[in-house]
């Protein structure tokens, strides 16, 4: 499944990165996200800038995945940030503890007139014969989600 989130932010680019990359900002975020034993290892300095996130998080799967997908899961997630033109790219690679999907992508935060503009584009497969649509669905949906979430938080920040 494709998942690509595009969001404007009414910020410079410098702003929005630092809200992407600040350790602080990033606890308070997935604070709000609902999720909980939220840790974050930040290295690196802006624009090369590294964070590593661990978190439980509540997931509702639908009957047929229930099995498969536990009711809270653990969830790892690196982004590498780098130099973009006037931006900045992270590369993404998150991993579910005991869930059977592979999901990676990126983040980019660009210059829009005097805004920035926030895009996210993952994908998320499940090997899983018959189940494995389904799971990789849901989980793109609840990544979905999570970003549409996250975006209103950022939008509180500024």
């Amino acid at each position: 499944m494709k998942v690509h989130v595009k969001h404007t932010l009414k910020t410079d680019v410098a702003t929005a990165f630092k809200l992407a990359t600040d350790q602080k900002h990033q606890e308070s975020i997935y604070a709000q996200l609902g999720g909980t034993d939220v840790k974050i290892k930040r290295e690196g300095r802006a624009p090369n800038v590294k964070l590593n996130i661990s978190r439980r998080e509540p997931a509702n799967p639908p009957a047929a995945i229930r099995k498969l997908v536990p009711a809270v899961n653990t969830v790892e997630h690196t982004e590498k940030w780098e130099a973009d033109g006037d931006g900045h790219l992270a590369n993404i690679v998150v991993e579910i503890k005991g869930v059977p999907v592979k999901i990676s992508g990126t983040k980019s935060i660009q210059p829009e007139k005097k805004a920035s503009v926030i895009e996210w584009n993952f994908d998320v497969t499940c090997g899983i014969p018959l189940l494995g649509g389904l799971i990789a669905s849901f989980a793109g949906s609840e990544i979905e989600a999570k970003l549409e979430r996250e975006f209103r938080i950022l939008t509180t920040m500024i």
